[in-house]
């Protein structure tokens, strides 16, 4: 029999989603004030979120509701100068109370002793965590994760960046590039100083030297990655270029994002600070922080210029899930990426409605579809040998 969705349901999914408006902040309080069966509520909705009955001897209800209690007080403050409700950066007390609810409180539980990365709870779907291969010049290959340091070359790794030599050499450029999995991300340093983030499925080739007196180049092959390029003027005047299958971005020192997935329909190119010169084909675009910049995969010259919200574009980078606005068909292409899985919406009509979430990346697969179930119109979904179907 279908589970009957009752009013807190909705509400503490809103809540979660972080699209509460000032009413439902005031619904959400009174009921959890009470409900004479606040206790039993919260450990049901929590069982169903994570799916552990020993994380459950250890939860103290009363502190978690309190908690709670005390978040929704200071987000109905703020919530009285905007008609929606809409927080990303939680305060660490907000953040603590939040977690309680999605799962994520019972670190003690659901990490291990290095708390490096999470113990599984089902399925053996694991949160994505760092993880990287890099390729040499001479084709060998070397495996980088989380907890592991390496040398190798130029170049040293602490498990979650790779950081080479700072300095320029004379001769003949060699290339290194660096691929990040399904289920993982990463962090670069070139030897310029140059820090790059790789989002999951993404690779990008760059010299182990620049040249000095010749603009600095790397090539983002395919996937995502958020660049934080070191200055022109700290490097002689020499410029900065990222090169895609599409487009070239020249640099002029500043801050921006790329997307450029190979099974997407768009490349995205988003400035945070600073400013670029975007080509594709005879079309330039000098762009302005706040700009995103979208060219259709595989169409030249096609280039539109749009003011977005930068922090929903770099949500990633942050730890962060931003589903505003997006379709569940999109959603699931980032959950794929991220928990390494593979998607089957059964029910078409599903893959255009939309979601308003923020979550965070280290939930578990069960959390988030727990919650996409609860504020969507999907009926169920299922899991089978690293595929989930949508119902």
């Amino acid at each position: 029999m279908k589970k009957k969705i009752t009013k807190l349901d909705k509400l503490i999914a809103k809540y979660l989603t972080r699209e509460s408006t000032k009413k439902e902040l005031d619904g959400l309080e009174e009921l959890l004030n009470n409900d004479l069966n606040n206790e039993k509520f919260l450990k049901e909705y929590i069982k169903i979120n994570v799916v552990s009955d020993y994380v459950l001897q250890k939860f103290n209800t009363e502190k978690a509701r309190q908690q709670l209690l005390d978040t929704i007080k200071e987000d109905k403050k703020k919530a009285k100068q905007a008609k929606i409700f809409t927080l990303i950066k939680y305060s660490t007390a907000a953040a603590v109370a939040v977690l309680v609810m999605s799962g994520i409180f019972f670190k003690t539980s659901l990490f291990n002793k290095t708390g490096a990365e999470p113990v599984q709870v089902s399925h053996n779907i694991k949160v994505g965590s760092n993880k990287a291969t890099l390729s040499l010049e001479d084709g060998s290959l070397v495996v980088l994760e989380n907890g592991k340091e390496v040398n190798v070359g130029k170049a040293k790794s602490n498990g979650k960046e790779l950081k080479y030599t700072t300095g320029r050499k004379k001769g003949k450029t060699i290339y290194n590039s660096l691929t990040i999995p399904r289920g993982g991300e990463y962090a670069l340093q070139l030897s310029d100083g140059t820090k790059v983030w790789l989002n999951s499925e993404t690779k990008i080739k760059y010299p182990v030297y620049f040249k000095k007196g010749m603009s600095r180049s790397v090539e983002l092959v395919y996937g995502e990655a958020y660049f934080d390029v070191s200055p022109s003027e700290n490097h002689n005047g020499d410029g900065f270029n990222v090169v895609t299958n599409q487009q070239n971005i020249a640099v002029l020192g500043t801050e921006f994002n790329i997307k450029a997935y190979k099974n997407e329909n768009f490349i995205y190119s988003t400035l945070v600070e600073g400013r670029i010169m975007l080509e594709n084909g005879s079309y330039k675009a000098d762009m302005q922080p706040g700009q995103q910049a979208v060219i259709a995969n595989g169409i030249a010259e096609k280039v539109e210029v749009y003011n977005v919200n930068v922090e929903n574009e770099i949500a990633w980078r942050k730890g962060n899930f931003n589903f505003k606005n997006k379709s569940l068909i999109e959603i699931t292409k980032v959950l794929s990426r991220w928990y390494d899985v593979d998607f089957i919406i059964e029910n078409k009509d599903l893959e255009n409605i939309n979601f308003k979430g923020v979550l965070g990346k280290t939930q578990d697969i069960e959390t988030i579809l727990q919650i996409i179930k609860n504020t969507s119109n999907i009926n169920a979904y299922e899991i089978k040998n690293r595929i989930i179907y949508i119902k």
